[in-house]
């Protein structure tokens, strides 16, 4: 899948634009806060990726709304795709009709390796489990619904833990039963998802990278775990055991990265994590993402780089953000102060 066009007016630190992209790799290269992140952000969103936070935070101060519009063209031909953000939240229109963002799932959209995938490694337990339900939801809407009937589940028992346990029969039975199935399907996903990290980690660092689900109980003993410590949890008026407990562990050479990772090996961890999602995701759809990287080469050395741009020019359609444009990248756009300008095509 690639973008064939995108338009952007009223989004956040970019000027209005309109800018056509070809197939293969695409540098944007501007000094920092010149909108490169803003840029892949929207790029991002158009291609209909996940919102975090507030819709209005996408708006730039001033203006009512901000408005996308992305034409991309994949194996099952073209989708238009336009979305607008206000204080009334996020919409879509695809194909020109009203459509909801459970659709877009069916398409491979865009991986982007934003600036707060650091936290992915060197982050709380949170940050990980955040990135490996995105990612399974990107698989599986019964994944995300899962989660969905989870969190109420789990905010069900906490108020009767709260209320001195009364009641907390019926929610603990939901709470083991989605568990389980949510266990099971992390478990599965890390079974492809680690040996392609570890593939593309020895590839671009030349070291070992492990990943491990940390289970507080598993799946066929999630529903005794949450009986044995009942005690405790009415005492504390929380829930302390299941998948919102658990935890992804990362680790280099036999090292716990959360601990002992510098600052350039967590940020080539979550790019491995990215690529990796890129071609799982490839692999499910018959066809790869965008893929959208951002200011990542600046942490990386010479050798590092050059299997980077090695691996990213045999990619589809690619857009990597930088201070200074990339050897050997044949089509750079220069950005300043949120305005788009073709430095070399």
């Amino acid at each position: 899948m690639r973008f064939l066009r995108f338009k952007s007016r009223g989004f956040r630190n970019l000027k209005p634009f309109e800018l056509t992209l070809p197939p293969g790799l695409t540098a944007v290269v501007g000094k920092n806060a010149a909108g490169k992140t803003n840029l892949l952000e929207a790029l991002y969103l158009a291609a209909g990726g996940e919102l975090r936070g507030p819709a209005l935070d996408r708006v730039a101060f001033g203006a009512r709304e901000a408005w996308l519009f992305a034409e991309l063209e994949g194996a099952l031909g073209r989708y238009r795709i336009e979305e607008r953000f206000s204080s009334e939240g996020r919409s879509l229109l695809l194909n020109d009709a009203p459509a909801s963002f459970k659709e877009l799932s069916e398409i491979p959209g865009a991986v982007w390796l934003r600036p707060e995938d650091l936290a992915v490694v060197k982050g709380a337990p949170e940050e990980r489990r955040r990135f490996l339900d995105t990612l399974i939801a990107r698989f599986s809407p019964r994944y995300r619904a899962l989660l969905g009937a989870y969190e109420r589940a789990l905010r069900q028992r906490n108020a009767a833990l709260k209320a001195g346990g009364r009641g907390v029969e019926p929610f603990s039975e939901r709470l083991a039963a989605y568990g389980a199935e949510i266990l099971e399907m992390r478990r599965r996903m890390l079974r492809r998802l680690a040996p392609l990290a570890a593939e593309l980690f020895r590839a671009l660092a030349l070291g070992e990278l492990a990943l491990e689900l940390m289970e507080t109980a598993s799946p066929e003993r999630l529903r005794a775990r949450l009986s044995e410590r009942l005690p405790e949890e009415l005492e504390r008026g929380v829930t302390l055991t299941g998948p919102h407990r658990d935890d992804l562990a990362v680790s280099l050479d036999g090292r716990d990265a959360v601990r002992f990772a510098s600052r350039g090996e967590a940020r080539t961890v979550a790019l491995v994590l990215r690529l990796a999602e890129h071609r799982l995701l490839e692999a499910h759809h018959g066809e790869a993402p965008v893929l959208l990287l951002d200011d990542v080469v600046a942490e990386l050395d010479e050798e590092r780089q050059r299997a980077l741009l090695a691996y990213v020019q045999g990619v589809e359609q690619a857009v990597i953000t930088a201070t200074h444009a990339p050897a050997g990248v044949d089509r750079v756009l220069g950005i300043k102060d949120g305005a788009l300008e073709v430095a070399r095509a």
